[in-house]
């Protein structure tokens, strides 16, 4: 998983920057993306062109939207009637309901990236990211009842700390969405405040806090949390061991549905 958190620039060089959102580009576990060239011609329902791991060449990219910003990849390598292999769940843009319809982003080292990105209905804009140590996760619904299937439900990106994994959450939103509190848990510790607001789509910007009422608020993060942009995550119950997590959540204006989350990692079985 290689999530980012972005920045975009219009207006000229000497132009500020503005917040971005979180893109994830690559779930290999030891290999950072260094280049994503890609186009949409349907207004960002699908993608295709290439991109490049570290330690390859450029290779193809396909991708088809499943939810907000999320997208099914695949790429391809050995020529183009060689087979296509599944690349994961991909973060492709943070606005609501405007889809990012071009990227030519390229990194010397994998951890920062820049060039340009284009959202339907304008012209390129800046784009640059700084590798973030939020862990990406592949996420499903269920509703029905216990033998009911279960759905796409985007991907997540949680925490910011990189050798620590997030093994519980315990959130609810006062406002529909705009706004997340409650406690969180990281592994080999208790409960700690979490305190997240909405930014853009389905990201928060998070603080958290531990050692009673009146301590000190800190950095928690940038995270993505639920799929449905304008319909926002109003409460999350969920438990895990350090590899997932499971449990329940709720969207504005529904019941409580299934929660089920997984680790976006995928594993490359030949050489590309």
């Amino acid at each position: 998983m290689t999530v980012y958190n972005i920045q975009n620039q219009w207006g000229g060089s000497s132009a500020p920057w503005h917040d971005g959102g979180v893109f994830n580009i690559g779930n290999r576990a030891d290999q950072l993306p260094i280049a994503l060239k890609i186009q949409s011609g349907d207004g960002g329902q699908s993608f295709a062109g290439t991109m490049t791991y570290q330690g390859e060449g450029p290779i193809g990219l396909r991708a088809t939207r499943v939810t907000e910003n999320c997208y099914h990849a695949e790429n391809q390598w050995g020529g183009p009637s060689a087979p296509w292999h599944d690349a994961g769940l991909f973060l492709l843009g943070a606005r609501d309901g405007q889809n990012a319809v071009a990227f030519d982003l390229s990194s010397a080292d994998g951890k920062t990236l820049v060039g340009t990105m284009t959202y339907a209905g304008e012209g390129p804009i800046g784009a640059r990211g700084a590798l973030s140590p939020g862990h990406a996760f592949n996420a499903t619904n269920q509703w029905g009842g216990d033998s009911a299937p279960w759905h796409q439900g985007g991907q997540w990106v949680l925490g910011c700390r990189p050798d620590q994994a997030v093994v519980a959450l315990d959130l609810t939103s006062p406002d529909g969405g705009r706004s997340l509190a409650g406690t969180m848990t990281y592994a080999g510790e208790g409960p700690i405040g979490f305190r997240g607001t909405r930014t853009m789509a389905n990201t928060y910007s998070v603080v958290n806090q531990w050692g009673g009422d009146h301590a000190p608020w800190h950095p928690g993060g940038d995270w993505v949390l639920g799929c449905r942009g304008k319909q926002g995550v109003v409460a999350i119950n969920a438990k895990g061991d350090g590899h997932g997590l499971h449990g329940t959540m709720t969207y504005s204006g529904e019941g409580k549905i299934g929660l089920a989350l997984v680790p976006s990692v995928v594993k490359v079985t030949e050489p590309a």
